[in-house]
């Protein structure tokens, strides 16, 4: 109750906020717990389908190091837009990278899947049209890698069946069939050279990016909105894997997509608070995603929000006054939160413009120790949601037994809004990951921004899918591969980030 200290409340209100700070805390033991429960729902979800954690096969066998040449396309669909990319790798860790972004209407989320795809085929059109890129001869294709955000049932590197749409997205005559053929179909209706060749999702290209740039990566995760993480898992121990999964020599290691966001569904090992219990009740998906719902941007603040509505009920915290922001669900965002933590200032004053100005929070009903108490709620949430992501990276450090026998770094790709901006997210992490793994190890381990994995681990998906398509053939690789043969003599490339792509 440290950051309580120097407030005036009373003894009894003291020890009100100390009960809560309780429920929050998680000890050592308890990590430690939770990181074992992890290592055997990984086995059982390699194992077999329909585990606790789905451990899901992404038939990614092959990770770049960085020197990887040549130049792919790359589709994003996740939102509102679409985004098309050219990645040319050079093969020094660096990347040249040009991009379009095509809107993608209400009308084409609702509406017949098979439009959807159609104005995904006449984006890649544009793209290669307006950026100059020569269609290929009429037995070569351009490689793609599309990053899909929504559930998909994957039987191989390009192909995959959609569960079910999330986002808004509701075309119809899509669930069941495979996203991936849809878009060839659209593509070779129009004669279009592209050959989509790798399926993938944010982790998946979160850890091809970070491995290219970094010159590997055991680990990639997302920490933001939501949470999820892929990882290099030894081949063999892949056993749910169907007869004839893979033609030849099989690989040594596949990436896979943990979506570690259902861990303890069954509310074995995480400590659960009352607010966290009022928040799965009222969840649209209560008794699920258990493990998101402690650690994601999605839902702290509303976590927060529940402890000060508590607060005011029991008239500890603003005079016993609530607001109408403060009174709605999912009225209290984590963006706030990082704002609040972020305030340094002995009298709060940005906390102090965040409760009148966003929450509607009357400036009269607001003192010091409230001032106080609103910086605790955030500081108590946001404390346990980062030792709790810690034991997800511990259980991939101990999965993997990539710290056992040598002294390489150990690299992590991150990306999402909690990892990158929440003041002090990281270090909370990395505090319990030392306790899990030991002093030497945490010091070992870079966890580092992946570099756009949708677009960048996308084309480094299709560079695999195509390395995988010429060893079965027994076709070396060739020091450049991919578009470079189509590239007109002399094509500018320049790098433009999303803030400054075409419309």
């Amino acid at each position: 109750m440290t950051s309580l200290a120097n407030t005036s409340l009373n003894p009894a209100a003291l020890d009100f906020l100390e009960r809560i700070e309780r429920q929050f805390h998680v000890d050592d033991a308890q990590l430690q717990i939770i990181v074992d429960q992890f290592l055997k729902d990984f086995e059982a979800g390699l194992n077999k389908n329909g585990q606790a954690l789905p451990m899901v096969p992404t038939y990614v066998t092959h990770l770049p190091d960085g020197t990887e040449k040549g130049t792919f396309l790359a589709l994003d669909l996740g939102g509102t837009n679409l985004r098309v990319c050219q990645v040319t790798l050079l093969g020094n860790q660096q990347v040249e990278m040009k991009q379009s972004k095509y809107r993608v209407s209400d009308a084409l989320k609702t509406g017949e899947a098979v439009d959807l795809f159609n104005y995904m085929a006449d984006s890649v059109d544009h793209f290669l049209t307006t950026t100059d890129v020569a269609p290929g001869a009429e037995d070569e294709d351009l490689y793609l890698g599309l990053t899909f955000s929504f559930p998909v049932d994957q039987t191989a590197i390009n192909k995959g069946k959609l569960i079910h749409w999330t986002k808004g997205f509701m075309a119809t005559n899509a669930i069941g069939h495979d996203v991936m053929q849809m878009l060839q179909d659209a593509l070779d209706r129009r004669h279009i050279h592209v050959k989509c060749a790798a399926l993938i999702n944010d982790t998946v290209g979160c850890l091809l990016s970070h491995a290219y740039f970094s010159g590997g990566c055991i680990l990639g995760a997302i920490f933001g909105t939501g949470t999820n993480g892929a990882y290099v898992e030894d081949f063999t121990k892949v056993t749910k894997l169907p007869k004839g999964a893979f033609e030849g020599t099989l690989p040594k290691s596949m990436v896979i997509n943990i979506e570690w966001g259902a861990f303890d569904n069954a509310r074995k090992v995480i400590p659960r608070t009352i607010f966290d219990n009022k928040l799965d009740r009222e969840s649209i998906n209560p008794r699920f995603q258990a493990y998101e719902k402690c650690i994601s941007g999605m839902y702290l603040g509303e976590i927060v929000r529940n402890i000060l509505l508590y607060l005011v009920d029991n008239s500890i915290l603003f005079s016993g006054y609530s607001s109408k922001q403060l009174n709605t669900h999912y009225g209290f965002d984590t963006e706030l939160m990082s704002n609040i933590e972020s305030d340094k200032s002995d009298e709060g004053r940005t906390v102090r413009e965040i409760l009148t100005e966003k929450m509607g929070i009357d400036d009269q009903s607001i003192g010091p120790n409230d001032i106080a108490i609103v910086r605790w709620a955030c500081k108590i949430v946001a404390g346990r949601a980062a030792k709790l992501s810690s034991c997800a990276v511990a259980a991939i450090i101990h999965e993997t037994h990539c710290a056992e026998g040598n002294e390489d770094f150990l690299d992590v790709g991150v990306d999402g809004s909690l990892i990158a901006f929440y003041p002090g997210f990281e270090d909370g992490l990395r505090e319990s990951l030392r306790t899990l793994v030991g002093e030497s190890i945490e010091k070992r381990t870079r966890i580092g921004l992946a570099k756009d994995g949708s677009g960048i681990g996308a084309a480094l998906g299709a560079l695999g899918a195509l390395k995988a398509e010429r060893a079965r053939a027994g076709v070396p690789m060739g020091d450049g591969v991919g578009l470079n043969h189509h590239l007109p003599k002399g094509l500018a490339m320049t790098e433009m980030h999303p803030e400054t792509a075409a419309a």
